[in-house]
């Protein structure tokens, strides 16, 4: 007899973690769950205008805490590669857009990438942009992005550092 409660309650447990993994694919397969769940992902972020506008030649910027940048690198996604980013834990990624050219336009690139970031603590930060191949993509060229920022509490640092 208690042969037969044992395996009734493997039983159980084995129908509730099956349940329980049904429950998460789901989750996960409908679009519950992104892949970049760090960032809170806002189109309406992009309506402000932003403290820096920062491109493919940008380096170096400094932002005032809670100031915002925008960072614009330009992209084909036809061409089989996709551009994935990550901040320090000082700065926060809270919108992420592609604008394409209208096809009529001729120019290398058919659009631009573009992420909005928060400055959520003060210091050295950095913005880390890759812009990387799919598998079975014809260009397998990996290219990488980085922009140091430097994230200054008050006006008077700002203006010390020579910005507004």
């Amino acid at each position: 007899m208690a042969g037969k409660v044992q395996s009734r309650k493997k039983s159980k447990i084995f129908h509730r973690a099956g349940a329980i993994f049904f429950c998460i694919l789901f989750l996960f397969l409908s679009g519950c769950v992104h892949q970049n769940s760090g960032f809170t992902v806002k189109p309406e972020v992009f309506e402000s205008v932003p403290d820096v506008i920062a491109d493919e030649h940008t380096v170096k910027v400094i932002l005032p805490l809670q100031g915002t940048m925008r960072v614009s690198y330009p992209w084909t996604p036809e061409d089989g590669r996709y551009w994935r980013v990550s901040v320090t834990e000082g700065l926060f990624v809270t919108g992420d857009r592609y604008i394409p050219y209208p096809p009529d336009l001729p120019v290398d690139v058919s659009g631009t990438r573009e992420w909005m970031v928060k400055a959520i603590s003060p210091g050295a930060q950095r913005f880390i942009g890759y812009l990387r191949p799919r598998t079975g993509s014809w260009n397998q060229e990996i290219v990488q992005q980085n922009i140091s920022v430097l994230v200054i509490e008050g006006s008077d640092e700002i203006q010390k550092n020579g910005m507004r």
